[in-house]
């Protein structure tokens, strides 16, 4: 467990002024990205050098076609760039460069169905479990490209 003395320092009462309901560490970074109410956009924190136990805000990552959807699902890679999966719903996937914003993949997909978890697999593919328990995959290489059924053995 953390301990506040030793593992972190609290300024100002909190570390953000909206709730966290995600929290993914961005790999060979000193990047984080969290997520929470009230609606799927995230914030981008830098954990500070070692002499320091500062966590910052650094920018936040709008969700395009965000109509008031609930917080988003979040999955980090940086096989490529630092790139952050996430959405909240299987039609409002997207994958944005971390550092520039930049959006790298926006899935295609008519189905509204609320996400329960998004994993990268590899650089190239994507996980969404979908909270009534369709999974399925998007391949990056392909933008704007259907979202695929994944076959999962009983």
């Amino acid at each position: 467990g953390l301990c506040p003395e030793r593992d972190f320092k609290v300024e100002c009462g909190a570390f953000s002024n909206r709730p966290v309901y995600g929290l993914k560490h961005v790999p060979d970074t000193s990047l984080l990205v969290t997520s929470g109410p009230p609606d799927s956009s995230l914030q981008v924190w830098q954990v500070s050098a070692e002499d320091s136990d500062v966590i910052k805000s650094v920018s936040a990552i709008a969700a395009e076609n965000d109509t008031g959807q609930p917080w988003a699902k979040i999955a980090t890679i940086s096989a490529k760039a630092p790139w952050v999966l996430h959405g909240s719903r299987l039609d409002s996937i997207q994958i944005t460069e971390v550092e520039s914003r930049k959006n790298i993949y926006t899935a295609a997909s008519r189905s509204g169905e609320e996400l329960s978890d998004v994993a990268f697999l590899d650089g190239n593919t994507a996980l969404l479990c979908c909270a009534e328990g369709r999974l399925c995959l998007a391949n990056v290489r392909q933008p704007q490209g259907p979202l695929e059924a994944a076959s999962v053995p009983c």
